[in-house]
């Protein structure tokens, strides 16, 4: 970067902390509601517009920093229509993002918490949102049922997918994902999972060409078994290009204490995939 490309950088920085926007100042009156409760809180507050209820506003202001401030889900989709998938829907907040850009959009919302899939049905419908379909389960590899760990915020997970997730073990319904993408095209196809992203790519393959577009979390936590690799020679084996962001650390997971000779090489992490056709 110029020295004059920094300089005006740092000015846009500042500049937005003196002068937020409507999105950034509703993400510091998230921060303060967690500051003044204890984790696990349930509230509600007005948002740029929004009517948000939440269980844990600490796991709301990063939902809402990457969905509305840095509109890390934006795309633009070839009709006004576009169908989503939006698997670990959390409060809702991600279906909200694509019903203001796209208010036609045909959006099947999936949360496997019975209780967090209440929430979002309710920020739904409150918000001009009440035509997304709401589906209480897991999306996974089998229909059925599976056993889930309810941490109580963003963090739950299908038991023994991501080890070690708090919370208590709760039977939830499963839908195959599979079988819902084999059916129809879609447009946009949303993963975060909490670790299932790896088992659900690899059981969608052979029908990913119905997808046009992904958008995954990758949790790869156990360094003995990397999930990015496998992820990315499964979207490249389909024609996707993709690409890489917010790569954060996991230091917080039992696997991030094995760092071998390096101080600060964390091995367990979290990375964006971004992945469509090239035209």
């Amino acid at each position: 970067m110029s020295a004059w490309r920094l300089v005006r950088s740092l000015a846009s920085r500042a500049k937005r902390r003196l002068r937020p926007t409507p999105a950034e100042a509703a993400w510091r009156q998230i921060i303060a509601a967690g500051e003044r409760a204890p984790r696990y809180t349930p509230g509600s507050l007005s948002l740029c517009g929004l009517d948000i209820e939440y269980p844990d506003a600490l796991s709301l202001a990063p939902q809402w920093h990457d969905l509305f401030v840095r509109e890390t889900l934006a795309f633009t989709a070839a009709t006004d229509a576009p169908r989503v998938l939006d698997c670990g829907a959390n409060v809702g907040l991600a279906t909200l993002a694509v019903k203001r850009a796209y208010p036609r959009a045909r959006v099947t919302a999936f949360e496997a918490d019975p209780a967090i899939a209440a929430i979002c049905a309710r920020n739904l419908a409150r918000n001009g949102a009440a035509d997304v379909e709401v589906v209480a389960a897991a999306v996974w590899r089998e229909a059925g049922e599976v056993t889930f760990r309810q941490e109580g915020s963003d963090s739950g997970a299908i038991d023994g997918v991501a080890a070690d997730t708090p919370g208590s073990s709760i039977t939830v319904p499963a839908v195959r994902l599979r079988d819902l993408v084999a059916r129809e095209s879609i447009d946009l196809l949303k993963l975060d999972v909490e670790g299932a992203e790896w088992a659900l790519l690899e059981d969608l393959e052979g029908v990913l060409d119905h997808v046009g577009a992904l958008h995954v979390e990758v949790h790869d936590f156990d360094p003995a078994t990397r999930l990015l690799p496998r992820c990315l020679t499964v979207l490249e084996r389909a024609g996707f290009t993709y690409a890489l962001d917010d790569f954060a650390v996991a230091g917080w997971r039992p696997e991030g204490t094995r760092r071998g000779p390096f101080r600060h090489a964390v091995p367990s992490w979290i990375v964006l995939v971004r992945a469509w056709r090239a035209a």
